[in-house]
């Protein structure tokens, strides 16, 4: 093979090459032949991407060894039992000492508001609490609330709808003990009250009282 042959070129590789021409460097009978560079384009070929597999699953246990294992299938757990219902009984006392304490709360509120008397409280509140009540009889913004100034056509708003319990939680910490928390409404303004009872020969006693 002389230096005047060719080596032809695939034609796979003819649109990854592209030739480039050379001027001559002299001219006359002893130029140069054109030289021909090549330059071959690069393509970008990347690997297919390995399939993303999810976490394999522990594989079940089998007793044995080899293909005479036995498969141990473990059952499903069984069903838990539903929460007994309440007894009507308990259910029935409950709710009467929900009525009682309430009835309590509502007659501290018609003392303070001046439409019960205070000795009222003598069996259903121990001294420090009737002492409290009394006191908050005089607080001029619970007495401004329910004796407001009346007109000569109107009732007298003591005797009226005014005073009353609007909502009221109570919580059992332990037995024969009642926490309660009340929003009452004195007229046209509302407090809070926070009170405390005792379950004392079977009847609920106001401890502790604090109206807000």
């Amino acid at each position: 093979m002389n230096g005047s042959s060719r080596v032809p070129v695939p034609p796979i590789l003819r649109s990854m090459i592209t030739a480039d021409t050379a001027p001559p460097t002299t001219t006359g009978p002893d130029a140069e032949r054109p030289r021909r560079w090549f330059r071959i384009r690069v393509l970008q070929h990347e690997p297919e991407p390995e399939p993303i597999w999810p976490v394999p699953l522990p594989r079940p246990a089998v007793e044995g060894s080899g293909s005479t294992g036995t498969l141990t299938i473990v059952p499903p757990p069984e069903p838990t039992a539903s929460a007994p219902a309440p007894d009507p009984a308990a259910r029935a006392a409950d709710q009467a000492d929900r009525r009682a304490i309430g009835e309590t709360v509502g007659l501290i509120l018609q003392v303070i508001g001046g439409r019960m008397p205070a000795p009222r409280l003598a069996r259903l509140a121990d001294p420090p609490v009737q002492r409290y009540v009394a006191a908050a009889t005089h607080r001029p913004d619970l007495r401004r609330a329910v004796t407001p100034r009346r007109s000569p056509a109107a009732p007298d708003a003591r005797t009226g709808p005014g005073d009353r319990v609007c909502s009221m939680r109570i919580d059992r910490p332990v037995d024969g003990v009642a926490e309660v928390a009340a929003v009452c409404r004195f007229g046209e303004r509302f407090r809070a009250i926070a009170a405390r009872f005792e379950l004392r020969d079977a009847r609920w006693t106001c401890v502790a009282l604090r109206l807000g």
